[in-house]
């Protein structure tokens, strides 16, 4: 006696389907996850290193600025000064910005503590100008004194001679400056204000003693140099 006998065929269960599915879902959904929070920690790295290299060469620039003496106006209503390099001994600059409307004067003088006074004065017009100190020999050896202040394509200057003892300092000396320096970059004053440019005060000093060396005694006289900005008061 022969019995037939069939087998029922295999069939997935919906819940396997639906395992597998949610299992492939869910791997795909953490790779997504992964891959974008990696993708944020790069771009947020990035975006760090660009921003130091920006906060550096800002940094660099201000520092170039300074060096060369940039006039950075900020606001065209008020002056502006900023030191500016030279390559001279006893020899400074500034530029300047007047506001419209606003005219300043410029002096210099060189004072010795005996006594005697030298003066000399320019006068500064609305825009940007150059002014010049110098101190230097003449051709016949003379001290000589120059205010020069260059706007545009004018110049004026006053100029005179200086005492031999006013620079007797020159030969050994101690000196203090003050005033606007290079590493100050651009200032900005009210129209009203007086600027002062330039102060530097130099003592003389004895020769130092050839057998032990010591430093000579400071002199009690001493040498006044200064510049300054100030309004011109209107009639």
């Amino acid at each position: 006696m022969t019995t037939d006998s069939t087998e029922a065929p295999e069939t997935t269960s919906p819940a396997r389907n639906r395992w597998t599915s949610f299992s492939l879902l869910t791997i795909l959904l953490l790779l997504t996850i992964v891959a974008l929070a990696i993708s944020h920690v790069r771009m947020s790295w990035q975006m760090d290193e660009n921003n130091k290299a920006m906060a550096t060469m800002e940094a660099e620039l201000t520092q170039l600025r300074k060096e060369t003496g940039y006039l950075e106006i900020t606001d065209e209503k008020l002056v502006h000064v900023v030191a500016a390099p030279t390559h001279e001994d006893l020899v400074w600059r500034w530029k300047v910005y007047v506001p419209e409307g606003v005219t300043l004067k410029s002096h210099m003088m060189v004072k010795q503590s005996k006594g005697g006074t030298m003066t000399g004065t320019s006068r500064l017009q609305e825009g940007t100008s150059q002014i010049e100190l110098a101190i230097y020999r003449g051709p016949e050896g003379q001290w000589k004194q120059k205010l020069t202040v260059i706007n545009g394509a004018s110049t004026s200057s006053s100029s005179g001679d200086l005492p031999e003892n006013f620079m007797s300092w020159r030969n050994n000396s101690t000196t203090s400056t003050g005033g606007l320096m290079r590493s100050a970059g651009t200032k900005v004053f009210q129209t009203d204000e007086e600027i002062t440019l330039l102060t530097m005060v130099a003592r003389g000093r004895e020769k130092a003693d050839p057998k032990t060396g010591a430093r000579g005694k400071e002199s009690e006289e001493s040498t006044e140099i200064t510049a300054w900005l100030e309004p011109e008061e209107k009639p």
